[in-house]
């Protein structure tokens, strides 16, 4: 609309392989490393030049986050993105994002599923194609998809969002807590209520 690629040229190269290889990044889409974030760009510029300057946004971003940590382990940073792709959808409030991104861990450390809505909720949006769900209900919980944390412990099977730098920084420097439970306690200020039991 406004002179830049086509919307289907650009999610073509989404799952260009040879960009990924490129990256390095151990999945088959480059879902979660499009930065989120303000770009110029020239008009007319290729769909390939504009995936490729969001991901370069992306490792610029990360790595200031990791500073001289950021190695070239990049399973480990994929995990680390599925996890803040889910976080990303999550919180709502600045502040609890490293208190969401604990929880996640330390369900995750005892093998205990995530048990996201936002998952679920992508499974039907993304996936499934339908409206984003303004609630769920018991039988979505049991959709049949690697995405449905609360069928399928672990992390789900790839990002279900594009992270931004805060949930990126909740995963990296999570908070330590012993909350394995959250849940919205005000709709209207974002703010959850957090627990170590159901």
């Amino acid at each position: 609309e406004y002179g830049f690629c086509s919307a289907e040229d650009f999610l073509s190269y989404i799952k260009d392989k040879e960009i990924i290889n490129y990256y390095g990044i151990t999945a088959d889409s480059l879902e979660g490393y499009l930065f989120p974030d303000t770009y110029y760009m020239p008009k007319g510029i290729s769909a390939k030049k504009a995936v490729m300057h969001m991901v370069d946004n992306f490792f610029i971003q990360l790595k200031k986050i990791m500073g001289s940590e950021l190695t070239d382990d990049r399973l480990r940073i994929h995990e680390k993105v599925i996890l803040a792709s889910v976080v990303e959808r999550e919180y709502r409030v600045d502040k609890e994002a490293p208190l969401i991104a604990s929880v996640f861990l330390n369900r995750l450390k005892i093998g205990m599923p995530l048990q996201s809505c936002a998952t679920v909720a992508y499974v039907l949006s993304e996936i499934q194609g339908k409206p984003y769900p303004e609630r769920l209900f018991y039988r979505d919980l049991e959709i049949d998809s690697p995405y449905n944390t609360y069928k399928f412990p672990g992390l789900p099977l790839g990002p279900i969002s594009n992270p931004g730098k805060r949930a990126l920084e909740s995963v990296f420097n999570p908070a330590k807590s012993d909350f394995l439970f959250f849940v919205l306690r005000d709709g209207e200020s974002g703010e959850h209520h957090f627990s170590k039991t159901l």
